[in-house]
């Protein structure tokens, strides 16, 4: 089942992997989860912690 893909070239939703000869990026957002135990880590490498 392919699901649908955002194109942040021309801000469009499609179901191609590639629009505007770019790749395109899922349209959905990561799961969440309150028990995460690697937050702290991804926030120290961003530079928040």
């Amino acid at each position: 089942m392919k699901r649908l893909r955002y194109c942040d070239v021309c801000n469009s939703y499609t179901m191609k992997e590639i629009h505007c000869n770019k790749p395109t990026r899922s349209a959905y957002p990561a799961k969440f989860s309150p028990e995460d135990k690697w937050a702290k880590y991804r926030k120290k490498a961003r530079g928040l912690a």
